[in-house]
């Protein structure tokens, strides 16, 4: 029998920042799959079932790619 270790809210964010979704094309950044990648829902199931939300970091998703800017 194979025993998985439970993955942490700090293991869930560090894969939840390395795969952020591009707001210019809907695809993972580092995949280059449509959507959110496989890593991506799985790490933020972990923050589903743990009731807390994920950290967010301003322009991960590279919001420039639709002509979004800042707002004075």
């Amino acid at each position: 029998m194979t025993v998985y270790a439970s993955p942490t809210t700090d293991d869930a964010q560090r894969i939840i920042d390395s795969h952020p979704v591009c707001s210019g094309t809907g695809r993972c950044l580092r995949c280059d799959v449509p959507g959110p990648c496989w890593y991506r829902e799985s790490a933020l199931m972990v923050f589903r079932t743990s009731g807390t939300l994920p950290r967010r970091w301003p322009g991960a998703s590279r919001p420039e790619l639709i002509g979004a800017r800042r707002l004075s």
